[in-house]
């Protein structure tokens, strides 16, 4: 099938002149919203995850309208993604005099298929290589087009290269998502009107940069990509940017989750477009900390709720030792994401050593660069016991872990366990004093010397 946004059937030309005259006679009898907003707020959650936090956003409008008696709007311009159920409308000018009677969201229905769908039981002209077909649409399907004559009864017209142009009527169009209301209004004229609603399309991602140069000096960038495939020109808007490590937005926020970073200053997304915006101040020849860090399990957390005592706990799986460069964070707590590292030399030049997760202490906010594997450092973790508590919906695990380092020097070793099952846990008992890392995450910090072996036991309890 040919490109229908060009052409409708398969010939040279998509719509004849009555199409555009049908938009032109739309566009008029109805008190229509100024495009131009006053004020555009959005917050957007960050891509890659489920739920909420796998990107989309909440979209807030504050506009200027035109409320005539009748009471109807038409508000251009909005996402072609928003849940029309989620919609709340709010007349600044007169809150307590407004109400919303009716809503309708049409999207975007410039295209010659929706128009010919919306144009159903309405006249059309049909112009053939061998003449005219006139009459009433009474069908439309992806091959032809049935029409209702005067003279021949219903005639099926197949669509193909001897159609040659669709003549329209005049028919209530609109070129772009819009709302249309029809509003109780105790005062009519001029309202301020604030529009908010949820919106698919919308998403970004933290992005790293780090150049680690001469005695552990690291040159660091954080960008945030904001992608919008939401059908929404964005100019001059207040972004919140929210980060969910597990990829979805609980009821009540966790410790250690990183907070909403609201942009310092307006920001132009185009639609389909992609914009980095600075998401920490550049920092240069920061001093790392070298540290090594061992992880015996993967994060799981983006699997959860794992509610019962057999969801994950084998031995080997995502054991990982790995020296780190450790370095302060930048006065806010950065969200984990891709960085890229590059290395260079003493005459400038820059080597890529390749991709990796920036690494979060979600309390402290220090970020921990990989910087190559640690196979001195070695070690297992076991489930010690498990029970479950369907009454009180919880889970009371507990869970040892052993370190043991086979290299010929001490090493500043940092413990990280992820509490994959539920982002409602705390550490109930611990041989050793750990701290809380992340809303997922939590730490011990030893010092172990060479040939040494530690073994940390801890009790945690989730609940739901």
């Amino acid at each position: 099938m040919k490109d229908h946004a060009a052409q409708v059937g398969r010939g040279r030309v998509a719509l004849g002149i009555g199409a555009a005259a049908a938009l032109a006679v739309a566009a008029a009898g109805h008190a229509a919203a100024e495009r131009r907003d006053a004020r555009t707020q959005v917050t957007i959650w960050r891509a890659g995850g489920s739920g909420y936090g796998g990107g989309g956003a909440f979209v807030s409008h504050r506009r200027e309208v035109e409320v005539a008696a009748d009471g109807v709007v038409r508000f251009v311009g909005v996402a072609a993604g928003l849940d029309p159920a989620t919609v709340e409308v709010t007349s600044v000018t007169d809150p307590s005099g407004t109400s919303v009677l009716e809503q309708r969201f049409a999207a975007n229905l410039a295209t010659p298929e929706a128009l010919l769908a919306r144009h159903v039981g309405r006249p059309i002209t049909v112009v053939l290589s061998r003449g005219e077909v006139r009459g009433t649409l009474r069908a439309v399907t992806l091959d032809a087009l049935v029409i209702e004559t005067a003279g021949k009864g219903v005639e099926i017209v197949r669509r193909g290269e001897h159609v040659v142009a669709l003549e329209l009527g005049a028919a209530a169009v609109e070129h772009e998502p819009t709302l249309v209301w029809k509003l109780a209004a105790r005062r009519p004229g001029r309202h301020t009107l604030e529009v908010r609603y949820r919106a698919a399309g919308l998403g970004w991602t933290p992005e790293y940069t780090a150049v680690l140069g001469a005695g552990d000096a690291v040159d660091l960038t954080a960008w945030a990509a904001v992608r919008n495939d939401a059908g929404l020109e964005l100019t001059a808007a207040e972004l919140t940017l929210v980060s969910d490590p597990a990829g979805r937005t609980p009821r009540a926020p966790a410790p250690g989750r990183p907070a909403p970073i609201p942009l310092a200053r307006p920001v132009d997304v185009p639609a389909g477009a992609t914009v980095q915006v600075e998401l920490a101040p550049r920092r240069t020849a920061v001093t790392g900390r070298r540290l090594v860090m061992f992880e015996a399990l993967a994060d799981q957390t983006a699997s959860f709720p794992q509610q019962d005592c057999h969801g994950f706990t084998a031995q080997a799986a995502g054991v990982r030792s790995q020296h780190v460069l450790e370095l302060d964070g930048p006065g806010r707590v950065l969200p984990e994401g891709t960085v890229r590292l590059l290395r260079r030399d003493d005459r400038g030049a820059l080597t890529a050593l390749g991709e990796d997760t920036l690494r979060v202490d979600g309390v402290t906010g220090a970020l921990r660069l990989r910087i190559g594997a640690a196979p001195e450092l070695v070690g297992e973790r076991r489930q010690l016991d498990c029970r479950e508590d369907p009454g009180r919906r919880a889970v009371r695990e507990r869970i040892e872990v052993k370190v043991e380092n086979r290299g010929k020097v001490a090493a500043d070793v940092v413990v990280r366990e992820y509490l994959y099952r539920w982002h409602n846990w705390r550490i109930d008992q611990e041989d050793e004093p750990g701290k809380r890392a992340g809303a997922s995450a939590h730490e011990w910090r030893l010092r172990l010397p060479a040939g040494a072996t530690r073994t940390l036991s801890y009790t945690v309890v989730y609940a739901w």
